[in-house]
């Protein structure tokens, strides 16, 4: 692989990644959060009220029982509930690491 194909600078045989100022994402992506409460979301447990969101649906307690949910019609596409599930694998394998 050539690292100046991907996002790196060559100077005097050394490699240095190219430094943007730009955002990482769409800021609507930046913006949006879920939680994986399992208990209602009635605290700050629940990662989205901690940061002053409502719940979404690809929250994991995202019911009729969620103490903060956003009543928006949003839906979740099937790549949005792939990655989640993903991502709650992985999390679910580093944290038995971890124990």
């Amino acid at each position: 692989m050539i690292p100046t194909a991907w996002i790196w600078k060559q100077e005097n045989d050394l490699s240095f990644p190219i430094m943007t100022q730009s955002n990482a994402a769409v800021d609507e992506l930046l913006k949006s959060s879920h939680c994986n409460s399992s208990i209602g979301c009635k605290s700050s447990l629940c990662s989205c009220r901690h940061y002053g969101l409502t719940c979404t649906a690809c929250c994991s307690y995202q019911t009729e029982n969620c103490d903060n949910p956003n009543n928006s019609q949003q839906v979740c596409t099937e790549d949005e509930e792939d990655n989640m599930d993903s991502l709650k694998s992985l999390y679910r394998s580093k944290s038995t690491k971890i124990s």
